[in-house]
């Protein structure tokens, strides 16, 4: 039982890329969920870490997808200041 359990676990399969990409995902998730600009570095990361596992897992759907997802993560850290509520227009007064 233990070695199916740690066959499943199995951190040297893929580097552990796919356990890296989840963290930096969840970690994404909660940092954007408390209106974190960082969470789009941790979204940036996971794409990261998703397309390196999808190139050894010869998945070119994999590394498209979380390509674009990449780049609209790198894109919504840009624009982020410009949308964001808590930063207003210059001549608005800060609630």
């Amino acid at each position: 039982m233990p070695d199916t359990i740690l066959n499943f676990l199995a951190l040297d399969r893929y580097y552990g890329l796919d356990w890296a990409a989840a963290i930096f995902m969840f970690l994404s998730m909660h940092r954007l969920g408390i209106h974190k600009k960082d969470g789009f570095i941790f979204a940036a990361l996971a794409s990261l870490c998703w397309i390196a596992f999808n190139l050894i897992a010869e998945s070119p759907a994999g590394v498209i997808a979380n390509l674009l997802i990449a780049v609209m993560a790198f894109r919504s850290l840009a624009t982020w200041s410009k949308t964001h509520p808590s930063n207003p227009a210059p001549n608005e007064p800060r609630p």
